[in-house]
């Protein structure tokens, strides 16, 4: 049987030719993708360039995975932008449900000036002389009593009437 002899590199050879093709492999790949059109009209994709003079445009691939640390920071950002935005949302809320209030509270007040104004009116024309009692007795007012009457009338007009 004929054995074919495989002729041995020096060892310092091989180390050199190991050692340039590991650091080619760990270069970083420069090739782009080149999109072109030829003159029939076709488009075509390569990853050389085109044939003589052909412009070409070359399309980059994509872009690296962002820094997991960036990434997180722009959500904090982000995040950090939603709660003050829920801030101002709630004081304006807030601030809407006061003023409702207080127009509300407002509004009662009118009522009740009025109405305290109508009495006092009444009491000093001597209109009310009888009056109704939360049990629903008829009881006539006495003159102390309806000065008594007269003092919270006004009591009430100072409470309810003034701005």
């Amino acid at each position: 049987m004929n054995l074919i002899k495989i002729p041995t590199l020096p060892a310092s050879l091989l180390t050199v030719t190991t050692l340039l093709l590991a650091g080619l492999l760990t270069q970083p790949v420069q090739a782009g993708i080149y999109k072109w059109t030829d003159d029939a009209g076709e488009v075509h994709y390569s990853q050389t360039r085109p044939p003589g003079n052909t412009p070409a445009e070359k399309i980059e691939g994509a872009p690296p995975p962002p820094d997991p640390a960036v990434v997180h920071q722009e959500q904090q950002q982000l995040q950090d932008r939603l709660d003050a935005m829920d801030e101002r949302d709630k004081a304006q809320k807030e601030a809407a449900g006061l003023e409702k209030e207080r127009e509300e509270v407002a509004k009662i007040d009118e009522k009740n000036c009025i109405t305290a104004r109508n009495n006092l009116v009444k009491l000093q024309q001597g209109g009310i002389k009888r009056y109704l009692t939360p049990e629903g007795d008829v009881v006539r007012l006495t003159d102390n009593e309806r000065a008594q009457r007269i003092n919270e009338a006004n009591s009430q007009i100072e409470m309810y009437c003034s701005p």
